[in-house]
């Protein structure tokens, strides 16, 4: 196998159809917006594959817990009950909005060696590489110890709704086989191996002031600057009590912990009136190694006992006048999720590590504070896992997203040295 080459006729006609699809497979956070089909991307892995499933040397299970989005388990069956299970890949994409991009997101562009679309990297063109991977498997009927099975999974982008995708699966006992070998996370970036990903929480500041005009900026209590300053003495509690923890260098992150604003809103119909009411959101980014739930919970304390009498203040401005104070008050944003860090002792990390060597020539490991829930969801539920993908990181979720022809020829033949790594 490991002399094995994408079938690249295949593939792209694979991630083609897909690609046409592809419009109807965004996952959007907004409720009013419609759900993704996945179905409409499932049933072309299902058509090219379909020759296969009717002559049996292919078994494929779709489980779909909500109308027309359902999960694939593909497996090529081996002699015992091990295995080697490539698990990740998903069927729906992040949203695309075309006047930000300068081609038409909502299909396959070739240019090159760029295959260019919302989904070339993020995930479509990693279901495309594993279709033709059973489908070559399929076709040269490999004798193998190890049944290969790939897990194709509905609603990876919206982890805030939960019961369609790999959570329900591992929920429901249907990837239990899967702990009698390795597993492999397939979406990621840059190859790696992606040896360690970062946990999240989510944070709001509310901000109580006083309104006055804002000529006459010492009858007021500003809401926006006190914002603006309680978030930076939470910024500074944050970073000296989580400083970078030691394991980050042998894991290579590419940055510490961290915790900062990403969205502001400040209510106000004028710019001549000094605001009442402010509101920061953010996110805390992890490493593996502090807990999220701890540092939300110390977050919360530090506001709580935060003296606003103390922060900085500029030319007039005071957040005390008299009797009245302004008010601070840190809210959670849904649940904390941790991050995780690959065992780098297992069978399933040597031999991814040794697979991209030999393709690549060199493993070049990395970490990341981006989150992967349903990583630390596999992991925490006793299963090897591994993390590798082979699409480009400066493009996920981003416009004008792109993935290169001759990296999925690459993840294609990693994927084979895997297989018969594994026998």
């Amino acid at each position: 196998m490991k002399n094995w080459h994408l079938n690249q006729d295949r593939f792209l006609r694979v991630l083609g159809d897909m690609m046409a699809v592809s419009e109807r497979l965004q996952n959007f956070p907004a409720k009013d917006k419609p759900h993704p089909q996945e179905d409409l991307a499932g049933d072309v892995v299902l058509r090219e594959l379909d020759p296969f499933i009717r002559n049996g040397t292919l078994r494929v299970e779709r489980v779909s817990y909500a109308e027309g989005r359902g999960n694939l388990i593909l497996t090529y069956p081996g002699t015992s009950s091990r295995t080697v299970a490539f698990v990740g890949a998903h069927l729906d994409v992040v949203p695309a909005n075309p006047e930000e991009w300068q081609r038409p997101p909502f299909g396959l562009q070739i240019e090159g060696d760029r295959l260019y679309g919302r989904g070339v990297t993020d995930c479509l063109g990693h279901v495309a590489v594993l279709t033709d991977l059973f489908a070559q498997l399929a076709e040269r009927r490999p004798r193998l110890n190890h049944s290969v099975v790939a897990v194709i999974i509905a609603n990876e982008e919206l982890s805030s709704v939960s019961g369609i995708g790999i959570g329900k699966l591992v929920k429901d006992g249907k990837l239990d086989h899967l702990k009698n070998g390795p597993v492999y996370w397939i979406d990621s970036a840059d190859f790696g191996p992606t040896i360690g990903t970062g946990g999240m929480a989510t944070w709001r500041l509310v901000v109580g002031g006083k309104i006055a005009h804002s000529g006459f900026p010492h009858q007021g209590i500003n809401a926006a600057e006190l914002a603006f300053a309680a978030t930076q003495a939470l910024q500074a509690w944050f970073y000296h009590t989580y400083p970078p923890h030691p394991n980050e260098r042998e894991y290579g992150f590419l940055v510490p912990s961290s915790l900062k604003p990403t969205r502001v809103h400040v209510e106000n119909d004028t710019l001549s009136k000094i605001p009442a009411k402010a509101v920061i959101e953010g996110d805390i980014r992890l490493t593996p190694w502090y807990v999220a739930q701890e540092v939300r919970d110390g977050a919360q304390a530090f506001i709580n006992s935060l003296d606003l009498t103390t922060l900085p203040v500029f030319g007039p401005s005071r957040y005390q006048l008299g009797d009245s104070i302004g008010t601070v008050k840190l809210e959670a944003i849904g649940a904390p999720g941790g991050g995780i860090a690959c065992d780098r002792t297992s069978a399933g990390y040597v031999a991814l590590a040794e697979a991209i060597t030999a393709v690549r020539g060199e493993a070049r490991t990395f970490s990341l504070t981006g989150t992967l829930p349903y990583v630390r969801l596999l992991q925490s539920n006793g299963f090897d896992l591994q993390i590798t993908g082979f699409g480009r990181m400066d493009t996920y979720h981003a416009p004008n997203e792109f993935a290169e022809l001759s990296h999925m020829h690459d993840g294609f033949r990693i994927l084979c040295h895997m297989v018969e790594t594994f026998g």
